[in-house]
């Protein structure tokens, strides 16, 4: 999609929603809430869209809070992190794996009570990032809309969800143990920001998800590795960021949109609220088995997008390397796995569709 199509006729609304989302964002900071910049635009824009006053997001707005932020990550990959990192690859892969697991039990039940087909109830279901499960829907002849109402309702309850429990749920708040304490060098910040932005670029040219957020963190990574001394990264920044994300997920509550498939939407608030609770008891099994945070184990579990979720830990300061290598890692798996899970699933359908038709009454 080219972000700059009918700008003209999307710039009044694009105004709008910088109009609307901005105020959100500072009421929101004043009444000092959980990420405030992605939260308030958010409900902000999507109330107003909902309303019927069709307002949008900026252009390349998500793109570039994704490289404000994979840019402000990168900076907490120092080598014993990394170390640390590698010794949790067990618990990662488990992690990633239930995130299958959970999806798969959620389509089976939302294809049979809500009337959808099982492709569209699969890819509507697996926490896989929306644009990447809608594409995934498509290449496989599933129906879009309900896979697109289903993940944006998913990632948005989620993140208004998930922080406002750990920061008043009395669950004990893990703070990280390192905080990049870099001096701001405006020449490094503008370079680096422009190399992850063309990182990032190359590598969705060939249908990277989430290029613009991981090539950053990458490239920044491996420089804070090898001992490169980067620069901070200004709050206002990634204040920045939280503000587009959170106008891009408004965005997407249309009025029309949801007036077409309103006969879907309580199925798929339930299936969204069975999956982060299902995903919330696998944080706090893990947690309970191998001895780590109960708020990040939380975090890193979460079934919402990979960079409204570092959002938060980046907000909160909560296990931010831990749950970005949890969700890069989901990210990936689910992104490359997939389409071979559903072939297997769509085989293994099959073979119980037989078997009960031969089984005698």
């Amino acid at each position: 999609m080219n972000e700059f199509a009918d700008l003209r006729e999307r710039l009044p609304g694009i105004l709008k929603a910088i109009a609307i989302g901005v105020p959100a964002g500072f009421l929101f900071a004043w009444l000092d809430t959980p990420i405030p910049w992605m939260l308030g635009p958010m409900i902000a824009v999507a109330s107003v869209n909902l309303m019927g006053l069709r307002v949008y997001a900026v252009p390349f707005g998500r793109q570039m809070g994704q490289v404000i932020l994979g840019s402000a990550v990168g900076l907490y990959f120092t080598p014993t992190v990394v170390v640390a990192l590698g010794a949790n690859f067990g618990v990662i892969l488990l992690a990633t794996l239930s995130a299958f697991v959970i999806g798969g039990l959620g389509a089976l039940v939302m294809s049979r009570v809500s009337g959808i087909d099982q492709k569209s109830a699969f890819f509507a279901s697996i926490p896989g990032g929306s644009m990447a499960m809608a594409n995934l829907a498509s290449r496989y002849g599933a129906s879009i809309p309900p896979v697109a109402v289903a993940q944006s309702l998913r990632v948005s309850i989620v993140i208004l969800v998930v922080p406002f429990a750990l920061t008043y749920g009395g669950i004990p708040l893990d703070i990280s143990a390192y905080k990049p304490d870099l001096p701001f060098n405006l020449w490094i910040f503008i370079s680096w920001l422009a190399a992850g932005a063309v990182l990032g670029g190359v590598t969705e040219k060939f249908n990277f998800h989430n290029g613009y957020m991981l090539m950053p963190i990458f490239f920044g990574a491996a420089l804070t590795i090898g001992g490169v001394e980067l620069s901070a990264v200004p709050g206002w920044t990634t204040d920045f960021a939280q503000l587009m994300f959170g106008l891009t997920l408004g965005e997407r509550y249309e009025k029309a949109f949801f007036a077409r498939h309103k006969m879907f939407i309580p199925f798929a608030l339930v299936n969204a609220f069975f999956i982060m609770t299902a995903s919330a008891a696998v944080g706090v099994g893990l947690c309970w088995v191998f001895d780590l945070p109960l708020s990040t184990m939380i975090i890193a579990t979460a079934p919402g997008g990979m960079a409204e979720m570092t959002i938060v830990a980046q907000a909160l300061q909560i296990g931010v390397p831990t749950v970005i290598a949890f969700h890069v890692f989901r990210v990936i798996v689910v992104n490359m796995g997939t389409q071979h899970i559903f072939t297997l699933g769509m085989w293994l359908a099959g073979r119980l569709r037989r078997a009960e038709a031969g089984r005698p009454s």
